[in-house]
């Protein structure tokens, strides 16, 4: 997604590991980024555990490692309400782990400071920032973008697939919207939109060929997958689930992209 170079307001909150509440001794273990403005919730935990021991011997080193993964999980579950979200977590963190009060800054692109800001407050992570081309941050961007463009709102999110094709299908796309039919603009019928990675997600690609095949069967429908980057002549890792796709007869849609993509839904969605 392109910076457009304002300065979005967010709320910046660091995790802390205190492992004894009497001596009030802590540690910055991680931080959480929310962009109420593109409906973003970041994450990043340290993967220094060197450095946690240092500070407590007796540390749970098993549970620290899962946090990143565990909470990537819960913001992609919780991506429709992130405020709710955040408000359960500062409801519920344990003694050990506290959420520190917010705090307020001013960003131009969030996503892309979340690194810089985990460096400040936490430091250096031993692994590196987490990689970008998974679903979750492909999905993040696309949201930003449909976020910025002012038609998030307008979108239905998390569509069954069950409305198409059998009773208790849990799959359900990212977006969906219908443009409604006026002369001289695209034509009414259902386009989907979901988030995935090339290089991480062939099974989900198989899915989404699958699933659209029975939604066409009862209506005309587009699907666009939005991804991370197309893939390169030769490329074994993501060539495989582009080619799936293509063969499905669904737009891949770069996630370098989005931003355009979300102004021409906003131009089909005028009327």
């Amino acid at each position: 997604m392109a910076d457009d170079g304002r300065l979005k307001k967010c709320a910046l909150f660091v995790v802390q590991y205190i492992p004894d509440l009497v001596r009030g001794e802590s540690m910055n273990i991680g931080i959480l980024l929310h962009s109420p403005e593109e409906k973003y919730l970041g994450c990043l935990f340290t993967d220094d555990y060197r450095r946690v021991k240092r500070f407590h011997p007796r540390a749970d080193l098993e549970l620290l490692r899962e946090f990143q993964q565990d909470f990537e999980t819960q913001i992609e579950d919780s991506g429709d309400d992130l405020e709710k979200y955040i408000q359960t977590m500062q409801r519920s963190f344990s003694n050990l782990i506290q959420l520190a009060e917010p705090r307020t800054c001013l960003l131009s692109d969030p996503q892309s400071e979340l690194a810089n800001l985990f460096a400040r407050y936490v430091g250096e992570r031993a692994g590196g920032p987490p990689p970008e081309d998974t679903r979750l941050r492909v999905k993040q961007k696309l949201t930003a973008a449909l976020s910025l463009a002012r038609i998030w709102e307008k979108l239905d999110k998390r569509v069954p697939a069950a409305l198409w094709t059998h009773p208790g299908d849990p799959f359900t796309f990212d977006y969906g919207y219908k443009p409604l039919l006026v002369d001289g603009k695209p034509n009414g019928h259902l386009h989907l939109i979901h988030a995935l990675s090339l290089k991480h997600d062939a099974e989900l690609a198989k899915v989404l060929v699958y699933t659209l095949e029975r939604v066409r069967r009862k209506e005309a429908a587009n699907l666009t997958a939005v991804v991370e980057a197309l893939a390169v002549r030769g490329d074994k890792s993501a060539g495989p689930s582009q080619r799936i796709l293509e063969d499905g007869d669904i737009t891949l849609q770069p996630v370098a992209g989005v931003d355009n993509f979300a102004k021409s839904i906003r131009q089909q969605l005028k009327t």
